[in-house]
């Protein structure tokens, strides 16, 4: 499937597997951030967090700002659905969680 996209094209991936190692687990979880609902969500807590969560504290003597963790808002779990544009340059990550996902056309 993975050789017949052509680039630009939507796809849409499905988790049928869960990850063996941390590696294919996270693989999974950057390429779910390339969904664009998902990169709309991310900013807009970016956003958030910079103008009402952090804290500007003093360091010695300088300003300090005190930032707090992002949310783990891609999360791989079973069933869990993404769309993406397709790239070439995402064909070795594909095949390296193959095993994990399925891919169709959207």
């Amino acid at each position: 499937m993975i050789d017949q996209l052509k680039p630009g094209q939507t796809i849409r991936c499905t988790v049928i597997k869960q990850g063996r190692t941390p590696d294919d687990e996270s693989t999974l979880a950057r390429l779910m951030r390339q969904d664009p609902a998902m990169r709309r969500t991310l900013k807009n807590a970016q956003i958030f967090r910079d103008r009402h969560v952090t804290v500007i504290r003093s360091r010695g003597g300088r300003p300090w700002a005190v930032r707090r963790p992002v949310a783990k808002y891609a999360i791989p779990s079973l069933g869990a659905t993404w769309t993406m544009k397709w790239t070439p340059l995402l064909v070795g990550e594909f095949k390296a969680i193959s095993q994990y996902i399925k891919i169709e056309r959207a």
